[in-house]
């Protein structure tokens, strides 16, 4: 939040704020009994006065409360319902243009140093998308042949007695005696001998050309190669046993016969895989089925083979959804020439996508709800304006977001420090990307305690131990800003996959909490917000990530059951989360977004409550 100035009529009072770490706190100067004594004398000038803007619209005199900025009213009489404390004038600051939905924050030169936004300009061009998928590598079933026994008879030798043995093509596998083979044999030679009878007449001469043909022909059948047979009609010397030989090249997967064994026609003695190409088998999510298309390029890195890069391209997606994984089977088709690649491998691949005239911003400019993105656009350069306004996204290209409207081309949009403006407007009471317009017209309904008529929303868990802590510690507007902000921060960044904004954010809450003034009554969860604090840069992993985020998230969830802050979040809960023993998470919206799937499952869950704290002040 930034530094601001509230002008207060009545004498002797002065507001001051002073800017802290990007936050800011409201002191008064004076004493408060002067302004009491002025208050009913002049508070119907107050409620009479009404500003006009440059545009020579009619403003309302709004009031607010120094300590709970937030708290919105027309009537300067009301108190602030949280403390109690007399509202004082809010300044016109034109935070909504004539005619316009949008929100405008107009900053001093000052806050805007502090705040040190990052611009950058809304761009059109090509942009190339990375999808990333992992998976193995598996046989192509394709080249897997199985070798039969050609005739009946017993296995007289084992030329390979294992599986897992590379043979070549024509290299014998198998020797089988056949009776079979003898008798065919005789056949050949006894047509041989009619072929070559000279004084025989013309049909009978062709009668033992079609036997001599049939006797070879069955021979070939047996897996007797030609030069055998040749050898056999001239020698006239008939073998009793036949040679099976391997038809490809490739791995003996199975063995399935031994030495001795009887064996029928047909029956399988191995088979043998050919491995000069292997699929590569990849696991995407549904709702990644969109990004992926057949010929797609594929580079793949394998994880036995770290400093090489494969290039292929998607050859089918299967058309069956697995049901326990939820996912589709996608595939490829790899070359293995050299035989290095072996079934089995874990693999990584990105898949690209290139697509023209794309209009695009940085990922981190858009603040997403699940169900809008905002985006903070510069308006001028003399004061520091800015505007909120909706988008819709499309694809994500790497480190940029598609934007298929409500920006235009070369528009400068803030791509650091977004997430403190739309806290900015949600103090001033405007509609941000967490408080949108409810159904009654504001755009910040936002209810602190208990109040006559409404329902409370309390964990019925709550112990009286945690109402007593209630009454005894509560935390600074200031601190909980902090700490909340932060929080925000890294939970944000684990629904969008994103390890760097999450480092950034948990070094931010581990300093927010370092810098509250804990009781010793919450030494426990303090520990437990504080775990890897100094070594968030060195984690590497989202895993390891969200592992540190369910210890810190429960240690908040105890301070908010206990009514310590997040007035008005929620409590979530994902039965399959942390390897499905369930986990629950605090967040601002209503509806779900989940922290610990990202965007694998990032609508996984449900709403167990939404919290408020106790009354703690008489109205």
């Amino acid at each position: 939040m930034f530094s601001r100035l509230f002008r207060v009529p009545s004498a002797g009072v002065m507001t001051a704020v002073v800017a802290c770490t990007g936050l800011f706190f409201v002191s008064y100067a004076g004493q408060a009994q002067s302004h009491a004594s002025h208050s009913s004398h002049s508070s119907s000038l107050i409620d009479e006065r009404m500003n006009k803007d440059a545009h020579g619209v009619t403003a309302v005199q709004l009031y607010t409360c120094a300590m709970h900025p937030h708290v919105r009213s027309s009537n300067s009489n009301d108190r602030c319902p949280i403390c109690g404390m007399a509202l004082i004038p809010v300044e016109q600051d034109d935070d909504a243009l004539p005619g316009s939905d949008d929100a405008v924050i107009r900053l001093s030169p000052r806050a805007n140093a502090l705040l040190q936004p990052e611009l950058t300009p809304v761009r059109r061009q090509q942009a190339t998308a990375s999808l990333s998928l992992v998976g193995q590598l598996a046989a192509d079933q394709s080249q897997l042949k199985t070798i039969s026994a050609w005739a009946s008879g017993r296995i007289e030798r084992l030329f390979i007695d294992r599986a897992a043995i590379d043979v070549a093509m024509g290299k014998p596998l198998v020797e089988l005696f056949s009776p079979e083979l003898v008798v065919v044999q005789q056949e050949l030679i006894q047509a041989k001998h009619l072929a070559s009878n000279r004084g025989r007449s013309a049909i009978d001469a062709s009668s033992s050309k079609a036997m001599l043909d049939s006797a070879y022909r069955r021979l070939r059948l047996f897996g007797v190669p030609s030069e055998q047979i040749e050898a056999i009609l001239h020698s006239e010397k008939l073998q009793d046993t036949i040679t099976i030989s391997a038809p490809v090249s490739g791995r003996v997967m199975e063995k399935l016969v031994n030495a001795g064994d009887y064996v029928s026609l047909g029956q399988p003695l191995f088979t043998v895989l050919n491995l000069d190409t292997l699929w590569l088998e990849l696991e995407a999510f549904e709702h990644q089925l969109p990004l992926i298309q057949p010929g797609q390029r594929i580079e793949v890195e394998l994880l036995a083979l770290p400093d090489e890069r494969l290039e292929t391209e998607v050859l089918l997606l299967e058309p069956v959804v697995d049901a326990s994984r939820r996912t589709v089977r996608v595939r490829a088709l790899l070359q293995n020439p050299d035989g290095r690649l072996k079934p089995g491998m874990l693999a990584r691949a990105q898949l690209k996508s290139t697509q023209d005239d794309v209009l695009l911003i940085p990922v981190s400019a858009a603040l997403l709800t699940g169900e809008r993105a905002l985006v903070y656009m510069k308006l001028d350069d003399e004061r520091p304006t800015y505007v909120g306004r909706e988008v819709r996204l499309g694809r994500r290209f790497g480190n940029d977001y598609e934007v298929l409207s409500g920006l235009d081309e070369h528009a400068l949009v803030v791509s650091k420090g977004a997430m403190r403006l739309d806290s900015e407007l949600q103090i001033r009471g405007l509609s941000s990307m967490m408080a949108a317009a409810d159904e009654g017209g504001n755009p910040h309904a936002h209810h602190h305690g208990t109040h006559a008529g409404e329902p409370r929303t309390e964990d019925s868990t709550t112990s009286s131990r945690s109402r007593q802590l209630v009454t005894e510690f509560q935390l600074k507007p200031d601190d909980e800003q902090a700490l909340l902000l932060s929080y925000r921060q890294l939970y944000q960044a684990l629904t969008d996959d994103d390890l760097a904004g999450w480092q950034q954010g948990a070094a931010d809450f581990h300093r927010a909490v370092a810098a509250i003034d804990w009781p010793k009554a919450l030494e426990a969860e303090v520990q437990a917000m504080q775990q890897g604090k100094g070594h968030s840069h060195h984690i590497g992993s989202l895993e390891q990530a969200r592992e540190l985020y369910y210890s810190q998230v429960q240690a908040l969830l105890t301070l908010t059951e206990q009514g310590v802050l997040a007035d008005g979040w929620y409590r979530a809960y994902c039965p399959m989360a942390r390897g499905g023993k369930g986990a629950t998470w605090l967040q601002p919206q209503g509806h779900v977004l989940n922290p610990y799937y990202g965007a694998m499952m990032l609508r996984c869950g449900d709403i167990q409550q939404q919290f408020a704290k106790e009354e703690q002040h008489a109205h």
